[in-house]
């Protein structure tokens, strides 16, 4: 699940040398970091491939045993998503107000394995398709 990300990589430069496993990167040198080659990587994720949003809860045993930089989808420092906060709450809003009135189903319609085009931004080759059946109890 944390794997694909929106920015499937951030760019960043060194603004002083700096040493990374024992690499000498000089001041000025570009550095590419893929968040979601980190997000597979076995040892801070086991099974990575399975989808398991209770992985991410708070206080769950293989988040606090994580490496804190491991799972970093809007990016870390001060040049982090200036909108991550916000974003996170929009999603929670929205995903309790659809799953207040419908139940959500994997459509058999929906390609397996996932496939992506991979640009500036990620997106779905086929596009997501899901059933919503509206609740009767609402």
């Amino acid at each position: 699940m944390g794997f694909h990300l929106v920015l499937p990589v951030i760019a960043r430069e060194t603004s002083e040398p700096v040493e990374i496993a024992g690499h000498l990167l000089p001041k000025g040198t570009y550095v590419w970091l893929a968040p979601g080659v980190l997000a597979r990587d076995a040892a801070q994720f086991p099974e990575p491939e399975e989808f398991r949003p209770e992985r991410f809860a708070a206080g769950a045993a293989e988040e606090r045993a994580r490496h804190p930089y491991a799972h970093i989808p809007f990016g870390i420092g001060p040049r982090a998503c200036v909108g991550h906060r916000f974003a996170l709450q929009q999603v929670k809003l929205a995903a309790v107000g659809l799953y207040r009135r419908y139940v959500f189903r994997h459509s058999p319609a929906m390609e397996s394995p996932l496939q992506f085009d991979f640009d500036l931004v990620l997106a779905f080759r086929h596009g997501v398709k899901l059933r919503a059946i509206k609740r009767t109890n609402t």
